[in-house]
């Protein structure tokens, strides 16, 4: 045999849980009065004190007995069989959540409703955590009702439903767990376990016991109900703003908004492919040589009503370049500017420039007309001998003469700047 029981949990609280430690109170109160109730009861029908009747001589009495007559008689139901949830009725609904079976039964729900109960109760306030305690109550026993069969009683369907307010809360925060196993010599452990697991291996046990149909006469589906009950208000609180979390909490609704915001990322190594990553060697040459002698640009000339010429905008392609330590270039939109990106090549990070001078052009900015680069003027006089020499000379030696190193012919050296 084992016990796997949660023994407190590291949630700080700034208020005090008066309303859940109310509701302990009443539900030990109630469970007292159903035992000196069965106490009575014992007590009336116990054999030891009826008295024996002498037998005397008088006459049978000709006419109807008491038994025979049927007088009205006031059938008093006890606590349990009053307020326990049979049917579609009120009184079960609301009663049957502060009644308990037997002395384990109440203190397994007094345990579970201190450990989860005071943080709840500490995060949403008092008043609010006695109409979700109510309210949770109900739905599982709505629940039970649809699903399943037979009188329950019990506050674990709305304990339940504590529990899975807060999983939604504190999935992040430890339980820490008492574990006891004996055959021969006992074992126990404590250790603390994240909340998310411990709630989840919690609810899975429940979820079995309620598959398998006469196991124990435990009212699981009630246990799932509020269980479902407490998680959906829970985050339907959250996500309209009604519960605030603190700057050291994160509620498992704004885990769950982080995850799907990184999803819409697109992956920088499948932006990269469609940047044009993939190059050649000579191709990613070709660009590391243009990010570092970018290609002078012209703009259109301006109207005559503007008095500033339009900012020259570089890099027409709209992509910023860069260079990991590798020499691998890297071509990136302006999207993951500032940003920590990783080498498609050797996988180290490299840091993408927040400004530099290969944006693409503003939208808004007329369109700039990209020219060919200028070449220097050539400072050479070029010829060809009568042999198929060909010769250069500078043109400070134009109008002279000068000699054919191949066949040593003696050549005059024009005036006329011939370009090659």
């Amino acid at each position: 045999m084992f016990f796997l029981i949660p023994w407190r949990v590291d949630v700080p609280q700034d208020r005090w849980p008066v309303m859940n430690w109310l509701i302990l109170l009443a539900l030990v109160a109630v469970f007292a009065l159903q035992v000196c109730e069965r106490i009575g009861q014992d007590l009336r029908h116990d054999p030891r004190s009826d008295t024996v009747q002498p037998r005397t001589s008088q006459p049978i009495p000709t006419g109807p007995s008491a038994e025979q007559r049927h007088e009205p008689t006031l059938e008093v139901l006890s606590i349990s069989d009053n307020w326990a949830l049979r049917s579609w009725s009120l009184k079960g609904l609301f009663g049957y959540m502060w009644l308990h079976g037997s002395l384990f039964h109440l203190l397994g729900n007094l345990l579970f409703l201190w450990v989860f109960g005071n943080a709840v109760c500490a995060k949403i306030g008092n008043l609010l955590y006695l109409l979700l305690y109510v309210l949770l109550g109900v739905m599982a026993g709505i629940v039970h009702l649809l699903i399943s069969r037979g009188a329950v009683v019990g506050a674990s369907g709305a304990i339940n439903g504590i529990v899975g307010m807060y999983l939604v809360l504190f999935y992040q925060n430890e339980i820490t767990c008492v574990f006891a196993f004996w055959l021969i010599i006992p074992y126990i452990r404590v250790f603390a376990v994240s909340s998310i697991w411990m709630i989840l291996f919690w609810m899975c046990w429940n979820v079995v016991g309620a598959l398998i149909p006469g196991s124990s006469n435990v009212a699981y589906f009630a246990h799932l109900g509020g269980f479902a009950a407490g998680f959906g208000i829970t985050l339907l609180m959250c996500k309209k703003g009604w519960i605030t979390m603190e700057k050291y909490e994160k509620s498992l609704l704004q885990m769950w908004e982080e995850r799907r915001r990184e999803r819409r990322k697109e992956p920088l190594d499948a932006a990269y492919a469609q940047l044009g990553l993939h190059l050649t060697e000579e191709e990613l040459q070709q660009e590391a040589d243009n990010s570092a002698t970018p290609t002078e640009l012209e703009a259109v000339p301006a109207s005559p009503s503007q008095t500033e010429p339009a900012p020259l905008h570089l890099g027409a392609e709209g992509f910023i370049r860069t260079t990991c330590a590798c020499g691998n270039a890297i071509r990136v939109t302006r999207q993951y500017a500032g940003r920590t990106v990783r080498c498609p090549r050797c996988r180290h990070p490299v840091v993408i420039p927040a400004k530099t001078e290969f944006f693409g052009p503003a939208p808004a900015l007329p369109p700039i007309v990209a020219s060919r680069p200028k070449k220097a003027p050539d400072k050479h006089i070029r010829l060809i001998c009568t042999c198929g020499k060909r010769m250069k000379a500078p043109v400070q030696y134009a109008g002279r003469s000068a000699k054919c190193p191949q066949c040593g012919n003696r050549l005059k050296i024009p005036n006329l700047h011939a370009r090659g």
